[in-house]
């Protein structure tokens, strides 16, 4: 009899502990995924973006990751991936829609034109659309659900205007996007290098447009070139710079720190902003960098770090929070200091711009040289 009790209470004792980890297991489980909308543009009217595809990319591995361990707080991500193709009435179609079919936590959105359409519909579906790869500072402006991780015009612009002082630059021509970011940044740096009593003529293009000689003949006689654009834009302007034989010193804006041009002989000698990235000794950098190169085929680049970076940073925020649109925003606008691979970023309380350091930089041999 004692030892039938005994053996009783060990079978007891295994179903009860079999059951409280069947309860943890399913309970697990059970958890609703959280889904979080991506109205992204890895096509424009010139074919694929590598920036927006970077972007993309950069924001699989960070679900992959961060469900590989449990989601946040127990929610697996569920990312929803949609391709606006740099237009406008794309963006707000696909905007609409996930609200209907998915209703998301919160949404990312990429390129400043889309970005800039979408937020007045983020703003009355009262849900965070976080934008990046976006400068133009009027997409947060006066809202109160849309916030941006990427530097904008403003924090560009100094870094451009002191070097253009440091290489004694008096006169400069300004080739820039005919959209929300490339009139951003131009007006800035025009602005800017005026009140140092530089002499400054800008001139727009189309974001179609592929041949940009007779604006390049138009600036032979200025001292240096300032060109803004997407990589689809920046590289046959360098290149048809040197073929017009242009002397002067070349600058250009955060695109061209893509390391696609680092190689590239138009390229060099370029003056650019970039980010920390890029210095081989950014061991960060160096670990998403093998995790991008055994998942997907192509160049690690910025883009890529700042697609990792905009999930980690809202997965770590929401780490023993509640789940809920309202509690997505009221996390952001308290101010936190996030570690990531792009560098440390901070915001005080209040603020809607969140924005990862970038340097003055050279592009030389086949390497990106930082000034400071």
């Amino acid at each position: 009899m004692a030892k039938s009790k005994i053996f009783r209470i060990a079978v007891i004792g295994i179903l009860g502990i079999a059951v409280i980890f069947a309860v943890i297991l399913f309970g697990a489980q059970e958890k609703e995924p959280i889904t979080i909308g991506a109205i992204i543009s890895v096509t424009g009217p010139q074919g694929p973006t590598a920036e927006g595809t970077g972007i993309r990319d950069g924001m699989i591995i960070a679900a992959e990751e961060i469900n590989k361990f449990g989601g946040i707080n127990g929610a697996k991500i569920n990312l929803v991936i949609e391709n606006a193709e740099t237009n406008i009435e794309k963006g707000k179609e696909i905007f609409e829609r996930m609200e209907k079919i998915y209703r998301p936590l919160l949404y990312v959105s990429t390129h400043s034109s889309v970005s800039h359409a979408i937020a007045p519909l983020a703003e009355a579906a009262s849900v965070v659309q976080m934008a990046t790869l976006a400068s133009d500072p009027a997409i947060t402006r006066d809202k109160e659900w849309v916030f941006r991780y990427w530097p904008t015009a403003g924090v560009e612009a100094p870094s451009i205007i002191a070097v253009l002082g440091e290489e004694n630059i008096k006169s400069l021509g300004i080739l820039y996007l005919d959209d929300e970011f490339g009139r951003a940044v131009s007006s800035l740096i025009k602005e800017g290098f005026e009140k140092t009593g530089g002499q400054a003529s800008a001139k727009a293009f189309g974001i179609r447009d592929t041949d940009f000689t007779s604006t390049i003949r138009q600036f032979s006689e200025m001292d240096a070139i300032f060109s803004v654009g997407f990589p689809v834009h920046l590289k046959p302007i360098f290149k048809q710079i040197r073929e017009a034989g242009y002397k002067g010193a070349v600058f250009s804006n955060l695109a061209a720190a893509d390391a696609s041009f680092h190689s590239l002989k138009e390229a060099n000698g370029v003056f650019i902003t970039a980010p920390i990235i890029y210095n081989p000794n950014s061991s960060f950098a160096e670990d998403l960098k093998g995790k991008y190169e055994e998942r997907f085929e192509g160049t690690f680049t910025h883009y890529v770090a700042t697609g990792y970076d905009t999930l980690k940073l809202l997965a770590g925020l929401l780490e023993d929070s509640d789940l809920t649109r309202e509690n997505v925003k009221e996390l952001l606008k308290a101010g936190f200091v996030h570690p990531g691979t792009m560098g440390t970023v901070s915001t005080n309380p209040g603020e809607h711009e969140i924005s990862f350091p970038v340097y003055p930089a050279q592009i030389l041999n086949g390497e990106l040289k930082y000034r400071y």
